[in-house]
Order: C-alpha cells, then sequence, then structure tokens
C-alpha cells in the first residue's frame, strides 16, 4: 500500500463514516471513532486502522511514506464544514452590540436603520478588493479553528453592483484560500431603504437584473432568501428561487428565526437543499422537511448572541430530520468563525449529543453544501480534510470550551495551518 504521508499514534480518530452520506436521527451519534489509530493519506485518504498495523507495515517495507507523522495521542477529527456564513462584508457595528447590552433590540436597531442596512451602506463604499482583503484574516481564523470548506454569502450590498462586488470579493478569496470556498447569492436579504415602499420593483430587480448577472459571471453556485416577517414572504421567496432556477443557481434559504412563517415547508416544497436558523419551526414544517430531504441548518451562536430562544435540535433529530450547524458568523448577529464554540453550544444549549454536534459540524455540514461525497468524513477515497488536536479525546475538546485546540489543520492532503 502506498500514499505520500502516514499519521501514527492517534490517540481519538473520529472518522463520521456515512458511507458519503448524511447522518440523521440516532445515526448521528455514531462517529466511528477508533483509538490508538493511524491513517494514510495523500491528496484522499487510503488506509484508517490501528497504529500496531501501521508499524508492522512500515517495519516490513509495505509502506514507505515521505513523512511519518507521530500524533503523540492526540486526536484528529475531520475539517469543519461551516455552510453558512457571511463573512465578506465591509464596516463595523460593535456599537450596537453595545446598545443591545444595554437593553435595545435588534428588531428596534433594525427599525432605526442599523443592521443589515448598516453594513449595506459599508459595503456600497468599499471595492472587491477591500472587501476581499477584509475578510482574509477572518477566513484564516476560521481556518485556524478547523474549517476546511466554508460557505459565504453576499446579501449586503443589496443593489446590482455591490451584490457583485461582494461575491467576486468570495472569488478572491477562492483563489488565495487553500479550501474550498461555496458562494451563496443573497441579494434577498432584505429590502434597501430606496425600495421600502417599493418591494415589488426591488424584487424584479434581484429576479431579472441581480441573478442573470450572477449567473452570467459564475459567481454563485446558490441563491438564497431571507424568509421571515418581516423580509420576505414565502411567495416572494418562490418567486426568487424560480427565476434562480432558470439560471442554474440552487436554492438554500434563511427561515422561520424570529417568526413561524411556513418557511421550512417552503423550503422543502421549491427543493431547497437546506433551512437555516428554524428558531420558530413548526412541527408540520419540520415533518415536509424530513420528507423532502432538506437539511436543517442550525445556528445557535445567532441565538445565544441576540439572546433568543434556541432551535428545537432535540426534537429534529427525534423526529429524524438531517441537522447541521454553522457559525453563521456576520458583523451584526453572531460575530464568531470559531466552529468549536458553535459545537459547544450546541451541547449546553440544544441539548444535543457530543457525537450529534460533531456529525452536525461535519458530515452533516457537507450534505448541507452537497459535498458529502468528498468531504466531511474521513473515508477511503475522501479528501484528506482534517485537523489534529492537543486534547487525546473529541470530549476535552468540546468540554473544554472558548479556546482553540486545534494544532494543525490539513486541507486536500496539505498541511495548511499549525497554531504552536
Amino acid at each position: 500500500m502506498r500514499a505520500t504521508r502516514l499519521i501514527r499514534n492517534i490517540g481519538s480518530l473520529v472518522t463520521a463514516a456515512s458511507g458519503g452520506k448524511a447522518k440523521s436521527g440516532r445515526d448521528m451519534g455514531d462517529i466511528g471513532e477508533h483509538n490508538n489509530a493511524a491513517m494514510l493519506f495523500d491528496e484522499n485518504v487510503r488506509w484508517i486502522g490501528p497504529t500496531a498495523e501501521a508499524d508492522r507495515q512500515l517495519q516490513s517495507g509495505e509502506l514507505q511514506p515521505i513523512e511519518v507523522i507521530d500524533a503523540g495521542g492526540r486526536t484528529v477529527l475531520p475539517g469543519f464544514v461551516d455552510s453558512h456564513t457571511h463573512i465578506v462584508f465591509a464596516g463595523d457595528r460593535s456599537d450596537e452590540f453595545a446598545r443591545r447590552a444595554r437593553g435595545v433590540s435588534y428588531t428596534e436597531i433594525a427599525k432605526e436603520g442599523g443592521g443589515i442596512l448598516r453594513t449595506m451602506r459599508a459595503v456600497r463604499q468599499s471595492s472587491a478588493e477591500q472587501m476581499a482583503a477584509a475578510a482574509l484574516p477572518l477566513a484564516w481564523s476560521a481556518v485556524r479553528h478547523g474549517s476546511t470548506t466554508l460557505e459565504i454569502k453576499s446579501g449586503y450590498g443589496l443593489d446590482l453592483q455591490s451584490e457583485l462586488n461582494q461575491l467576486r470579493a468570495v472569488r478572491m478569496l477562492q483563489n488565495e484560500l487553500p479550501i474550498e470556498i461555496v458562494p451563496t447569492f443573497l441579494g434577498a436579504h432584505d429590502f434597501p431603504p430606496e425600495y421600502r415602499e417599493n418591494r415589488d420593483e426591488y424584487l424584479r430587480i434581484v429576479c431579472e437584473e441581480m441573478i442573470p448577472a450572477v449567473a452570467a459571471e459564475g459567481l454563485a453556485e446558490y441563491c438564497d432568501v431571507f424568509t421571515d416577517e418581516g423580509y420576505y414572504t414565502t411567495e416572494q421567496s418562490e418567486r426568487v428561487f424560480a427565476a434562480a432556477a432558470a439560471h442554474g443557481l440552487k436554492a438554500r434559504v434563511h427561515a422561520d428565526e424570529f417568526v413561524d412563517v411556513d418557511g421550512a415547508a417552503m423550503a422543502a416544497r421549491t427543493g431547497c437543499v437546506s433551512a437555516d436558523h428554524l428558531l420558530q419551526i413548526s412541527d408540520a414544517g419540520a415533518a415536509a422537511m424530513r420528507e423532502a430531504g432538506v437539511v436543517a441548518t442550525l445556528l445557535p451562536g445567532t441565538a445565544y448572541f441576540l439572546a433568543l430562544p434556541y432551535a428545537p435540535a432535540r426534537r429534529l433529530i427525534d423526529d429524524n430530520l438531517i441537522v447541521a450547524l454553522a457559525t453563521d458568523c456576520n458583523p451584526g448577529s453572531c460575530f464568531s468563525e470559531n466552529m468549536q464554540l458553535i459545537i459547544n453550544m450546541a451541547c449546553t444549549q440544544m441539548k444535543m449529543s457530543l457525537e450529534e454536534a460533531l456529525s452536525a459540524a461535519t458530515i452533516n455540514g457537507a450534505a448541507a453544501l452537497e459535498r458529502a461525497g468528498k468531504t466531511g468524513s474521513l473515508e477511503v477515497g475522501k479528501r484528506a480534510d482534517f485537523t489534529l488536536g492537543g486534547v487525546s479525546s473529541y470530549k476535552q475538546m468540546i468540554y473544554h470550551f472558548g479556546v482553540n485546540h486545534i494544532d494543525e489543520v490539513w486541507a486536500g492532503g496539505r498541511r495548511i495551518a499549525v497554531n504552536n
């Protein structure tokens, strides 16, 4: 057996093995842990087994890797797949956070012209190059915290040129970072002030001008809509998704975050790959998503940051839905790129088991981006995207929260970040 590198003496190797499929229900609790393990890889995983067997093949000459890495009993995990972020933006909203700490609600700030619209004004004054430069350190920080795949949305420009500039900035990050970045068009994130009293016209611009322009430049793989009270209705969302589909963009949706507006059922009806937030999801909406195979992407960092009720993760898992976790890293409602922290929140605040949360942050995150066949788990033939953590067990990584336990990050079989 030949491969480029071998890691041996792994105390806890979590594979999240699933045969390239998402996990749901009880299967989310099976993370395929191997103790005292070894892994052989080049760009892809080639073999996983006991360290004793790897040592035997090294001694016999059956294995001749160019590098042998002694993990020293540390932990190897699949790289996290952060399937919902807004990492590309402009401006700063830390003062809004301070106001919320004094009791002003997110909704009140938005009505005053803050929130998304404040970031919109900063984005409209920025070039693609400026936004990419500002986002690069944040994206690298996400990598150093263990993320090897990132979805990044537009949605802060809310006019044609600014939305294109945001997505061009995402493309610059794709060219700069050694991980996979998945771009999503979110022109229907809010209604800009110039169309606040003429929403139909802005909807027309999204459908007839923005989406064709995004598709013509090949700037996005997905189209997203913020479907909630005060934002886009289900009927408006369906119109956007129909236009997106006509131009080859697949659908994902912000749904039922503040109010149950039947966004989950609409996600199932329109073939969305993922429905995200879901703090107010109804039983009927959950059932529709389960039947349609829509991934439920939960964002506990946002509920924490806004002091909102958490999404009903326990109910969704018990109802056999595919549940994923993501950061929702953005400037206003969850400014964190740390998936380790998100996993801890999922366990402490949403009553997920440690194993369910790991499945949600890896293989199910990959499923939310239709990439479960090539990343999100450590299985023979899949991409060697993984982290080497300075703890002896995944349990310690989740238990000791608020710090970065990752020593090394590998993507496609290459060491791309070293933290100590």
